[in-house]
């Protein structure tokens, strides 16, 4: 083994490590991205929040009324039966408006509770007659009123870097008047594709050749994740030609993948290239189907991700690995793929020993959802990836499964963003 090669012991008697090792001992090689910039609300969409954001102002601003109905003071209490006249209307944005004594105010969701009143009655708890309201219960000092603060504390922290930023963190921003946040650079991403088989979309097929379908995947998945993407093209299987690739990617990348290559045939140059380029790294032996063997490591600063060449693999792959390494980059904590249980509507028979993931949809039966697995045992195929709904996860032990055993089921909506 070389002096850049990094040697490790394996956990189990098969060499195989858990999905969880794998991802820490991958996210290891990823150093966190300091630099930051200030971007608007809109443009921090998927950003990971780079300082701490601490409140401004309270939220409610002001006591508002919590439903439209009648503002009353309630005192120790208003029974049912009580008649009170309506001295006036108060809607949101209105300004404040006093309570005559004795009487109630209509009043409006989001509106300023009036000065004197402390309570809101539902206008379904009222009746109408000639200009004065019934109430049909009792009311309460507090009832129905939002209270200043009651949701957000001025000077309290918000947000914490680490944060990836969605529309519910753009609402709670744009709340406060914020117009722009500090956010981490976007993780620079290169992606190329090793293998002389494979051709480029334009380019002339032999009778040997095939288009390279795993670059373009990669590239989709890396900018639906929130990556700026550097596409490296492909590489001949040639690990001389593949670490000058490799090195060139570095210079500009915070994370290099590659696809194929990363098993121990005469063909697989992955780990020889990621040494030749003056990389350190380890081949992993993941207790995972699709995708068991991947390369990890880092060129100086830049990550390294060696996943396999079947298209179901590298997908499989780049969602685990991938995801725990984009979040180490953006120092941020990992977050699990999200999933739900459901019924599995035939028999999948399979060896235990692997935590194993296999396309599926979703299906309707008598007792409500159900999911399907579609291609058995082609991790290479596409056309059954491309008709599923998610990918199901089966649990190393849970062997053979059985018709209406329950499969942790993980939508292509949710989990294609790592």
């Amino acid at each position: 083994m070389t002096e850049h090669a990094k040697a490790f012991s394996c956990d189990s008697p098969d060499g195989l490590i858990s999905i969880e090792q794998a991802c820490s001992r991958a996210a290891a090689y990823a150093s966190v991205i300091e630099e930051h910039e200030e971007v608007s609300l809109c443009e921090a969409l998927g950003r990971t929040l780079a300082m701490p954001v601490t409140s401004v102002l309270p939220l409610p601003p002001f006591d508002q009324s919590a439903m439209d109905g009648y503002a009353v003071r309630a005192g120790d209490g208003l029974p049912s039966g009580i008649a009170l006249a309506v001295a006036g209307r108060v809607a949101a944005g209105d300004e404040e408006l006093p309570l005559p004594l004795g009487s109630a105010l209509r009043i409006f969701t989001g509106a300023r509770i009036p000065h004197g009143a402390d309570a809101v009655v539902m206008q379904e708890h009222v009746t109408n007659v000639s200009g004065r309201i019934v109430l049909t219960r009792m009311a309460r000092s507090g009832d129905n009123i939002r209270r200043r603060g009651e949701d957000v504390r001025a000077g309290e922290v918000l947000l914490r870097p680490g944060e990836r930023i969605d529309a519910r963190h753009v609402a709670l921003l744009a709340a406060q008047g914020f117009e722009r946040t500090c956010v981490r650079r976007k993780v620079r991403i290169g992606v190329l594709s090793t293998g002389n088989e494979l051709r480029s979309q334009g380019e002339l097929l032999t009778e040997a050749s095939f288009f390279d379908s795993n670059r373009p995947m990669i590239l989709a998945l890396a900018r639906q994740s929130g990556g700026d993407v550097v596409d490296g093209g492909i590489v001949r299987d040639d690990p001389h030609l593949i670490a000058g690739a490799l090195s060139e990617l570095a210079r500009h990348c915070d994370l290099i993948v590659t696809t194929g290559g990363v098993s121990v045939g005469d063909e697989d140059h992955s780990m020889v290239a990621l040494v030749g380029a003056r990389g350190r790294g380890e081949t992993l032996k993941v207790a995972l189907k699709p995708g068991k063997p991947a390369v990890v490591g880092a060129i100086g600063p830049t990550a390294y991700l060696g996943l396999p060449g079947n298209p179901v693999a590298a997908l499989v792959s780049w969602l685990l690995l991938g995801g725990a390494v984009l979040a180490a980059l953006d120092g941020r904590r990992t977050r699990p793929l999200p999933g739900m249980r459901l019924p599995l509507v035939h028999a999948f028979n399979r060896r235990p020993g692997r935590t194993e993931f296999a396309p599926a949809r979703i299906v309707q039966v008598s007792g409500g959802s159900a999911v399907e697995i579609l291609g058995r045992g082609g991790s290479a195929r596409l056309k059954p990836l491309a008709a599923a709904d998610g990918l199901v996860r089966i649990e190393p032990l849970h062997a053979p499964v059985g018709q209406g055993d329950e499969v942790l089921f993980h939508p292509f909506r949710d989990g294609f963003t790592v």
